[in-house]
Protein backbone atom coordinates (compact mmCIF):
# COMPACT_ATOMS: atom_id res chain seq x y z
CA UNK A 1 0.00 0.00 0.00
CA UNK A 2 1.37 3.14 -1.16
CA UNK A 3 1.97 6.41 1.06
CA UNK A 4 1.06 9.34 -0.16
CA UNK A 5 2.40 11.82 2.68
CA UNK A 6 3.54 11.26 6.33
CA UNK A 7 3.25 14.11 9.26
CA UNK A 8 4.36 14.38 12.47
CA UNK A 9 3.86 16.39 15.54
CA UNK A 10 6.12 16.73 18.29
CA UNK A 11 4.89 18.17 21.59
CA UNK A 12 5.72 19.13 25.49
CA UNK A 13 2.91 19.41 27.63
CA UNK A 14 2.49 21.00 30.70
CA UNK A 15 -0.19 21.09 33.55
CA UNK A 16 -0.53 24.60 32.51
CA UNK A 17 -1.92 23.71 28.77
CA UNK A 18 -4.58 21.73 30.18
CA UNK A 19 -5.62 24.86 32.52
CA UNK A 20 -5.58 26.93 29.01
CA UNK A 21 -7.57 24.33 27.14
CA UNK A 22 -7.90 21.19 27.38
CA UNK A 23 -8.49 20.12 23.72
CA UNK A 24 -5.62 20.51 21.41
CA UNK A 25 -6.40 20.49 17.63
CA UNK A 26 -3.00 19.54 15.14
CA UNK A 27 -3.73 20.37 11.47
CA UNK A 28 -2.70 18.20 8.28
CA UNK A 29 -3.92 19.01 4.48
CA UNK A 30 -5.37 16.09 2.75
CA UNK A 31 -5.00 16.00 -1.28
CA UNK A 32 -7.49 14.60 -3.28
CA UNK A 33 -6.95 11.17 -3.83
CA UNK A 34 -6.23 10.27 -0.25
CA UNK A 35 -8.15 6.54 0.19
CA UNK A 36 -7.17 5.79 4.38
CA UNK A 37 -5.85 7.45 6.59
CA UNK A 38 -3.45 6.17 9.78
CA UNK A 39 -2.81 7.93 12.69
CA UNK A 40 -0.66 6.92 15.73
CA UNK A 41 0.59 8.23 18.69
CA UNK A 42 2.85 8.04 22.19
CA UNK A 43 3.17 9.73 25.15
CA UNK A 44 5.12 9.10 28.69
CA UNK A 45 2.51 7.92 30.53
CA UNK A 46 5.02 8.28 33.61
CA UNK A 47 3.66 10.53 36.42
CA UNK A 48 -0.19 8.85 35.19
CA UNK A 49 -0.38 11.33 32.25
CA UNK A 50 -3.55 10.51 30.37
CA UNK A 51 -3.88 11.81 26.79
CA UNK A 52 -7.00 11.16 24.46
CA UNK A 53 -7.62 10.95 21.02
CA UNK A 54 -9.78 12.02 18.66
CA UNK A 55 -10.54 13.39 14.79
CA UNK A 56 -12.17 15.92 12.75
CA UNK A 57 -12.89 16.29 9.05
CA UNK A 58 -12.77 19.20 7.02
CA UNK A 59 -16.53 19.92 7.37
CA UNK A 60 -16.43 21.73 10.60
CA UNK A 61 -15.48 21.36 14.43
CA UNK A 62 -16.79 23.92 16.22
CA UNK A 63 -18.66 23.94 19.37
CA UNK A 64 -21.72 22.01 18.98
CA UNK A 65 -21.25 22.23 15.27
CA UNK A 66 -18.99 19.73 14.88
CA UNK A 67 -20.35 18.60 11.21
CA UNK A 68 -16.72 16.84 10.88
CA UNK A 69 -16.46 14.26 13.55
CA UNK A 70 -14.90 11.00 12.59
CA UNK A 71 -14.39 9.48 15.97
CA UNK A 72 -12.94 9.46 19.29
CA UNK A 73 -10.97 6.36 21.32
CA UNK A 74 -10.26 8.28 24.37
CA UNK A 75 -6.61 6.79 25.92
CA UNK A 76 -7.86 3.40 24.16
CA UNK A 77 -5.91 2.95 21.53
CA UNK A 78 -2.60 4.58 20.30
CA UNK A 79 -3.40 3.51 16.52
CA UNK A 80 -6.41 4.42 14.42
CA UNK A 81 -7.63 3.90 10.72
CA UNK A 82 -9.91 5.54 9.11
CA UNK A 83 -11.14 4.80 5.08
CA UNK A 84 -13.83 5.23 2.94
CA UNK A 85 -15.46 1.53 3.72
CA UNK A 86 -13.95 0.46 7.49
CA UNK A 87 -12.67 2.41 10.14
CA UNK A 88 -11.43 1.50 13.90
CA UNK A 89 -13.97 1.19 15.97
CA UNK A 90 -15.17 4.49 17.58
CA UNK A 91 -13.97 6.17 14.13
CA UNK A 92 -16.40 6.41 11.20
CA UNK A 93 -15.69 5.77 7.76
CA UNK A 94 -16.67 7.13 5.11
CA UNK A 95 -15.33 10.31 2.30
CA UNK A 96 -11.73 10.79 2.87
CA UNK A 97 -12.53 14.70 1.98
CA UNK A 98 -9.76 16.61 0.66
CA UNK A 99 -8.80 19.71 2.79
CA UNK A 100 -7.61 20.48 6.57
CA UNK A 101 -8.39 17.47 9.08
CA UNK A 102 -7.35 18.06 12.69
CA UNK A 103 -6.32 15.42 14.85
CA UNK A 104 -8.21 16.24 18.63
CA UNK A 105 -5.56 15.88 21.69
CA UNK A 106 -7.75 15.81 24.97
CA UNK A 107 -5.19 16.61 27.93
CA UNK A 108 -7.18 14.45 30.23
CA UNK A 109 -4.23 14.14 33.08
CA UNK A 110 -0.84 16.04 32.62
CA UNK A 111 1.12 15.92 35.96
CA UNK A 112 4.34 17.95 35.48
CA UNK A 113 6.07 17.13 32.00
CA UNK A 114 4.36 14.88 29.23
CA UNK A 115 6.26 14.79 26.07
CA UNK A 116 4.11 13.27 22.76
CA UNK A 117 4.54 12.07 19.34
CA UNK A 118 1.77 12.22 17.10
CA UNK A 119 2.52 10.01 13.01
CA UNK A 120 -0.35 10.16 10.17
CA UNK A 121 0.15 8.70 7.17
CA UNK A 122 -2.26 9.40 4.11
CA UNK A 123 -2.62 6.13 1.95
CA UNK A 124 -3.68 5.83 -1.83
CA UNK A 125 -5.63 2.66 -0.81
CA UNK A 126 -8.89 1.68 1.04
CA UNK A 127 -8.65 -0.52 3.70
CA UNK A 128 -11.15 -3.24 5.08
CA UNK A 129 -11.78 -4.97 8.57
CA UNK A 130 -13.38 -6.92 9.94
CA UNK A 131 -15.25 -8.51 13.89
CA UNK A 132 -15.94 -12.13 14.46
CA UNK A 133 -19.37 -12.17 16.00
CA UNK A 134 -19.88 -15.23 19.08
CA UNK A 135 -23.73 -15.19 19.52
CA UNK A 136 -24.77 -16.17 22.65
CA UNK A 137 -28.62 -17.88 22.85
CA UNK A 138 -31.09 -15.87 23.62
CA UNK A 139 -33.98 -15.97 26.94
CA UNK A 140 -36.75 -14.29 26.23
CA UNK A 141 -39.96 -13.72 28.34
CA UNK A 142 -41.94 -10.43 30.04
CA UNK A 143 -41.21 -10.50 34.76
CA UNK A 144 -44.62 -8.61 34.80
CA UNK A 145 -46.97 -7.34 32.29
CA UNK A 146 -46.56 -4.41 30.92
CA UNK A 147 -42.73 -4.24 32.31
CA UNK A 148 -39.48 -4.35 29.99
CA UNK A 149 -36.31 -4.94 31.88
CA UNK A 150 -32.77 -3.41 30.49
CA UNK A 151 -30.02 -1.81 31.06
CA UNK A 152 -29.36 1.75 30.03
CA UNK A 153 -25.48 1.99 30.56
CA UNK A 154 -22.90 0.06 28.78
CA UNK A 155 -19.93 -0.25 26.49
CA UNK A 156 -18.35 -2.04 23.22
CA UNK A 157 -15.33 -2.16 21.28
CA UNK A 158 -16.39 1.14 20.03
CA UNK A 159 -15.16 2.96 23.57
CA UNK A 160 -13.03 1.57 26.09
CA UNK A 161 -14.44 -2.03 26.30
CA UNK A 162 -14.15 -5.20 24.18
CA UNK A 163 -16.88 -7.31 22.57
CA UNK A 164 -19.21 -6.02 18.91
CA UNK A 165 -22.41 -4.38 19.59
CA UNK A 166 -23.65 -7.89 18.20
CA UNK A 167 -22.06 -9.60 20.94
CA UNK A 168 -22.90 -7.18 23.85
CA UNK A 169 -26.92 -7.33 22.73
CA UNK A 170 -26.47 -11.20 22.75
CA UNK A 171 -25.07 -11.24 25.94
CA UNK A 172 -28.03 -8.77 27.45
CA UNK A 173 -30.51 -11.37 25.55
CA UNK A 174 -29.19 -14.37 26.94
CA UNK A 175 -29.61 -12.75 30.64
CA UNK A 176 -33.37 -12.05 29.64
CA UNK A 177 -32.97 -8.46 28.91
CA UNK A 178 -35.37 -7.00 26.59
CA UNK A 179 -34.01 -3.38 26.02
CA UNK A 180 -30.70 -1.73 26.07
CA UNK A 181 -28.44 1.58 25.39
CA UNK A 182 -25.15 1.32 24.21
CA UNK A 183 -23.45 4.34 25.46
CA UNK A 184 -19.90 4.67 24.11
CA UNK A 185 -18.06 7.49 25.24
CA UNK A 186 -18.18 10.22 22.99
CA UNK A 187 -18.67 8.37 20.04
CA UNK A 188 -21.68 7.28 17.51
CA UNK A 189 -19.35 4.83 15.27
CA UNK A 190 -21.95 2.13 17.37
CA UNK A 191 -24.87 3.41 15.86
CA UNK A 192 -24.72 1.79 12.27
CA UNK A 193 -24.76 -1.98 13.96
CA UNK A 194 -27.28 -0.61 16.36
CA UNK A 195 -29.64 0.14 13.37
CA UNK A 196 -28.75 -2.94 11.59
CA UNK A 197 -30.26 -4.89 14.96
CA UNK A 198 -33.36 -2.42 14.92
CA UNK A 199 -34.21 -3.94 11.30
CA UNK A 200 -34.69 -7.29 13.73
CA UNK A 201 -36.71 -5.79 16.02
CA UNK A 202 -34.07 -5.37 18.92
CA UNK A 203 -34.73 -3.57 21.20
CA UNK A 204 -31.59 -0.97 21.66
CA UNK A 205 -31.97 2.57 22.23
CA UNK A 206 -29.55 5.23 20.44
CA UNK A 207 -26.71 6.11 23.06
CA UNK A 208 -23.66 8.64 24.02
CA UNK A 209 -22.06 8.98 27.21
CA UNK A 210 -20.76 12.34 26.74
CA UNK A 211 -17.32 12.29 28.58
CA UNK A 212 -16.23 15.33 29.63
CA UNK A 213 -13.15 16.09 32.35
CA UNK A 214 -15.54 17.44 34.62
CA UNK A 215 -18.25 14.44 34.49
CA UNK A 216 -20.00 12.48 32.14
CA UNK A 217 -23.82 12.59 30.75
CA UNK A 218 -25.26 9.51 28.92
CA UNK A 219 -27.61 10.91 26.16
CA UNK A 220 -30.33 8.70 24.86
CA UNK A 221 -32.87 9.33 21.57
CA UNK A 222 -30.42 10.47 19.35
CA UNK A 223 -28.51 9.57 15.85
CA UNK A 224 -26.33 12.39 15.95
CA UNK A 225 -23.16 13.13 17.35
CA UNK A 226 -23.31 15.05 20.50
CA UNK A 227 -20.27 17.39 21.26
CA UNK A 228 -18.07 16.73 24.82
CA UNK A 229 -15.95 19.27 24.97
CA UNK A 230 -16.75 21.89 27.54
CA UNK A 231 -15.31 22.92 30.37
CA UNK A 232 -17.32 25.46 31.87
CA UNK A 233 -20.85 25.56 33.11
CA UNK A 234 -23.03 27.50 30.91
CA UNK A 235 -21.28 24.87 28.03
CA UNK A 236 -22.53 21.81 29.49
CA UNK A 237 -25.71 23.59 29.64
CA UNK A 238 -26.14 24.76 26.18
CA UNK A 239 -25.38 20.55 25.21
CA UNK A 240 -28.18 19.62 27.42
CA UNK A 241 -30.43 22.30 25.52
CA UNK A 242 -28.61 21.09 22.01
CA UNK A 243 -29.94 17.69 23.61
CA UNK A 244 -33.59 18.51 23.93
CA UNK A 245 -33.83 20.59 20.49
CA UNK A 246 -33.41 17.14 19.16
CA UNK A 247 -36.17 15.12 21.69
CA UNK A 248 -33.62 13.49 23.40
CA UNK A 249 -32.74 12.45 27.21
CA UNK A 250 -30.19 14.22 29.42
CA UNK A 251 -29.17 12.42 32.36
CA UNK A 252 -26.01 12.62 34.73
CA UNK A 253 -24.01 9.81 35.42
CA UNK A 254 -22.46 8.27 38.57
CA UNK A 255 -22.35 11.50 40.49
CA UNK A 256 -20.24 10.03 43.61
CA UNK A 257 -16.76 8.94 44.34
CA UNK A 258 -14.80 7.43 42.03
CA UNK A 259 -17.84 7.64 39.60
CA UNK A 260 -15.69 9.82 38.31
CA UNK A 261 -17.80 12.35 39.75
CA UNK A 262 -19.66 15.19 38.54
CA UNK A 263 -17.80 19.02 39.09
CA UNK A 264 -20.25 21.34 36.96
CA UNK A 265 -23.16 22.81 38.38
CA UNK A 266 -26.61 20.98 38.55
CA UNK A 267 -28.31 24.59 37.86
CA UNK A 268 -29.67 23.08 34.52
CA UNK A 269 -32.49 21.37 33.05
CA UNK A 270 -31.25 17.84 32.94
CA UNK A 271 -33.81 15.11 33.27
CA UNK A 272 -32.44 12.34 34.76
CA UNK A 273 -29.55 11.35 37.22
CA UNK A 274 -28.34 7.83 37.82
CA UNK A 275 -28.73 7.16 41.30
CA UNK A 276 -27.28 3.15 40.37
CA UNK A 277 -23.94 1.99 38.52
CA UNK A 278 -23.36 -1.14 38.41
CA UNK A 279 -22.91 -2.82 42.07
CA UNK A 280 -24.31 -0.86 45.22
CA UNK A 281 -21.64 -1.21 47.54
CA UNK A 282 -19.58 1.27 44.93
CA UNK A 283 -20.39 4.30 46.89
CA UNK A 284 -24.35 4.63 45.21
CA UNK A 285 -25.27 5.99 48.71
CA UNK A 286 -23.71 9.49 47.94
CA UNK A 287 -25.35 9.27 44.31
CA UNK A 288 -29.11 8.37 46.00
CA UNK A 289 -28.38 11.34 48.59
CA UNK A 290 -27.77 13.72 46.02
CA UNK A 291 -30.93 12.80 44.13
CA UNK A 292 -32.59 13.01 47.54
CA UNK A 293 -31.34 16.41 48.23
CA UNK A 294 -32.29 17.77 44.77
CA UNK A 295 -35.84 16.33 45.27
CA UNK A 296 -36.21 17.98 48.35
CA UNK A 297 -35.18 21.24 46.58
CA UNK A 298 -38.89 20.41 44.39
CA UNK A 299 -36.77 19.51 41.16
CA UNK A 300 -38.19 16.75 39.08
CA UNK A 301 -35.44 14.56 38.45
CA UNK A 302 -35.78 10.94 37.72
CA UNK A 303 -34.02 7.95 38.83
CA UNK A 304 -31.83 6.18 36.13
CA UNK A 305 -29.46 2.71 36.58
CA UNK A 306 -26.86 1.22 34.73
CA UNK A 307 -24.15 -1.43 34.72
CA UNK A 308 -21.56 0.63 32.72
CA UNK A 309 -20.31 -2.41 31.94
CA UNK A 310 -17.05 -2.61 30.28
CA UNK A 311 -16.70 -6.44 28.67
CA UNK A 312 -13.73 -8.29 28.49
CA UNK A 313 -13.11 -11.01 26.27
CA UNK A 314 -12.23 -14.80 28.06
CA UNK A 315 -11.51 -17.75 26.37
CA UNK A 316 -13.05 -19.13 23.92
CA UNK A 317 -14.56 -15.44 22.70
CA UNK A 318 -16.81 -15.22 25.66
CA UNK A 319 -17.53 -12.02 27.20
CA UNK A 320 -17.15 -11.23 30.96
CA UNK A 321 -19.23 -8.90 32.00
CA UNK A 322 -21.83 -7.72 34.12
CA UNK A 323 -24.58 -6.32 31.93
CA UNK A 324 -27.98 -5.35 33.90
CA UNK A 325 -26.53 -5.02 37.16
CA UNK A 326 -28.51 -3.21 38.41
CA UNK A 327 -31.29 -3.49 35.92
CA UNK A 328 -33.97 -0.89 34.88
CA UNK A 329 -37.45 -1.84 34.43
CA UNK A 330 -39.72 0.21 32.46
CA UNK A 331 -43.26 -0.21 31.88
CA UNK A 332 -44.84 -0.09 28.90
CA UNK A 333 -48.05 -1.53 26.78
CA UNK A 334 -45.93 -0.49 23.50
CA UNK A 335 -42.92 -2.55 23.17
CA UNK A 336 -40.82 -0.83 20.26
CA UNK A 337 -38.34 1.39 20.33
CA UNK A 338 -40.34 4.66 20.31
CA UNK A 339 -42.48 2.97 23.01
CA UNK A 340 -39.47 2.10 24.95
CA UNK A 341 -38.47 6.36 24.54
CA UNK A 342 -41.24 7.67 25.50
CA UNK A 343 -41.90 5.69 28.66
CA UNK A 344 -38.59 6.44 29.49
CA UNK A 345 -39.48 9.87 29.29
CA UNK A 346 -42.62 9.78 31.43
CA UNK A 347 -40.47 8.49 33.70
CA UNK A 348 -42.52 4.72 34.55
CA UNK A 349 -39.25 3.23 35.48
CA UNK A 350 -38.12 1.16 38.69
CA UNK A 351 -34.50 0.03 39.64
CA UNK A 352 -33.73 -3.43 41.09
CA UNK A 353 -30.31 -5.04 41.60
CA UNK A 354 -30.39 -7.45 39.05
CA UNK A 355 -32.70 -9.07 36.38
CA UNK A 356 -34.52 -11.24 38.79
CA UNK A 357 -35.32 -8.54 40.75
CA UNK A 358 -36.93 -7.91 43.08
CA UNK A 359 -39.44 -5.05 41.39
CA UNK A 360 -41.30 -2.61 43.30
CA UNK A 361 -44.09 -0.52 41.39
CA UNK A 362 -46.05 2.48 43.28
CA UNK A 363 -49.18 4.34 41.51
CA UNK A 364 -51.45 6.67 43.07
CA UNK A 365 -55.53 6.09 43.06
CA UNK A 366 -57.38 9.31 42.97
CA UNK A 367 -61.24 8.99 42.07
CA UNK A 368 -61.36 7.43 39.13
CA UNK A 369 -57.93 8.45 38.13
CA UNK A 370 -54.28 6.55 38.60
CA UNK A 371 -51.05 8.57 38.77
CA UNK A 372 -48.09 6.04 37.80
CA UNK A 373 -44.77 6.80 39.18
CA UNK A 374 -42.60 10.09 37.27
CA UNK A 375 -45.63 11.70 36.82
CA UNK A 376 -47.09 14.86 38.59
CA UNK A 377 -50.72 15.24 39.77
CA UNK A 378 -52.91 18.55 40.93
CA UNK A 379 -54.72 16.32 43.28
CA UNK A 380 -54.11 16.43 46.62
CA UNK A 381 -55.47 13.39 48.38
CA UNK A 382 -55.81 9.41 47.15
CA UNK A 383 -54.76 5.73 48.11
CA UNK A 384 -50.96 5.01 47.37
CA UNK A 385 -50.67 1.21 45.96
CA UNK A 386 -47.75 -0.64 45.80
CA UNK A 387 -46.84 -3.91 44.62
CA UNK A 388 -43.56 -5.79 45.08
CA UNK A 389 -42.39 -9.11 42.82
CA UNK A 390 -39.84 -11.44 43.93
CA UNK A 391 -39.33 -9.44 47.07
CA UNK A 392 -40.24 -11.43 50.09
CA UNK A 393 -37.57 -10.57 53.29
CA UNK A 394 -36.93 -7.40 52.10
CA UNK A 395 -38.26 -4.03 53.79
CA UNK A 396 -40.45 -1.65 51.94
CA UNK A 397 -40.11 2.06 52.69
CA UNK A 398 -41.54 5.05 51.40
CA UNK A 399 -39.69 8.37 51.69
CA UNK A 400 -41.40 11.90 51.08
CA UNK A 401 -39.73 15.60 51.27
CA UNK A 402 -40.84 14.19 55.50
CA UNK A 403 -38.28 11.56 55.39
CA UNK A 404 -39.00 7.98 56.17
CA UNK A 405 -43.09 7.68 56.50
CA UNK A 406 -43.60 4.04 55.82
CA UNK A 407 -41.29 1.02 57.22
CA UNK A 408 -42.64 -2.30 56.63
CA UNK A 409 -41.46 -6.39 55.79
CA UNK A 410 -42.59 -7.60 52.59
CA UNK A 411 -43.99 -11.26 53.47
CA UNK A 412 -44.31 -12.61 50.26
CA UNK A 413 -43.31 -12.54 46.61
CA UNK A 414 -46.28 -11.06 45.42
CA UNK A 415 -47.31 -8.25 47.69
CA UNK A 416 -49.36 -5.61 47.64
CA UNK A 417 -49.70 -2.67 49.65
CA UNK A 418 -52.49 0.21 49.71
CA UNK A 419 -52.36 3.37 52.59
CA UNK A 420 -54.55 7.03 52.61
CA UNK A 421 -51.76 9.81 51.07
CA UNK A 422 -52.36 13.04 51.60
CA UNK A 423 -49.72 14.24 48.80
CA UNK A 424 -50.09 18.10 49.61
CA UNK A 425 -48.57 17.47 52.82
CA UNK A 426 -45.62 15.17 51.20
CA UNK A 427 -45.09 17.23 48.08
CA UNK A 428 -43.48 13.58 46.66
CA UNK A 429 -43.33 10.21 47.74
CA UNK A 430 -41.02 7.26 46.37
CA UNK A 431 -40.62 3.56 47.71
CA UNK A 432 -37.57 1.32 48.20
CA UNK A 433 -36.20 -2.26 49.42
CA UNK A 434 -33.45 -2.62 51.86
CA UNK A 435 -32.02 -5.84 52.34
CA UNK A 436 -32.45 -6.74 56.53
CA UNK A 437 -28.82 -7.39 58.26
CA UNK A 438 -28.16 -8.27 61.83
CA UNK A 439 -26.38 -4.33 62.08
CA UNK A 440 -29.45 -3.18 60.39
CA UNK A 441 -31.58 -2.02 57.33
CA UNK A 442 -28.85 -1.12 54.73
CA UNK A 443 -28.16 -1.99 51.13
CA UNK A 444 -30.86 -0.98 48.18
CA UNK A 445 -32.47 -3.91 46.40
CA UNK A 446 -34.91 -1.90 44.55
CA UNK A 447 -35.91 1.81 43.98
CA UNK A 448 -39.11 3.57 42.25
CA UNK A 449 -39.24 6.93 40.92
CA UNK A 450 -41.19 9.68 42.92
CA UNK A 451 -45.15 10.57 42.33
CA UNK A 452 -45.42 14.20 42.51
CA UNK A 453 -47.51 16.96 43.75
CA UNK A 454 -47.22 19.56 40.89
CA UNK A 455 -48.52 22.51 43.02
CA UNK A 456 -45.50 21.44 45.17
CA UNK A 457 -43.14 21.09 42.54
CA UNK A 458 -44.15 24.93 41.52
CA UNK A 459 -44.02 26.35 45.11
CA UNK A 460 -40.77 28.89 45.24
CA UNK A 461 -40.58 27.79 48.75
CA UNK A 462 -37.85 24.88 49.24
CA UNK A 463 -39.01 21.98 51.58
Amino acid sequence: MKTRKRFSFNLVLRPEDKELNPYRFLPFSVPPGVRTIEIQYFYDKGEDNIIDLGLFDPRGSGFLNGLGFRGWSGSARNYVVISESWATPGYLAGPIHPGVWQVLLGLYKITNYCACEVHISLLDEPVKGESSVHLLPEKTGLFASGWLKGDLHCHTCHSDAEGTVEEVWAAARAKGLHFLAITDHNTVSHLSAVRELSKEHALILPGQEVTTYKGHANVFGLWDWVDFRCTKDEEISKICEFVHTRNGIFSINHPKTNGPNWEFSMNFAFDCIEVWQAFWHLNNSESLALWDSLLQKRRKVLALGGSDAHPRHVDHGHLLEWIGCPTVWVYTNDASLEGLFQAIKRGHISISACPHGPLIEIWLLQSQSKINQGEATDFAEGKLCARIYNGEGFYFRVISSKGLITQTRVTSNLWEWINDLDLAEQGYVRAELRVGLPGGISELAALSNPIWYRPWLESEEEA
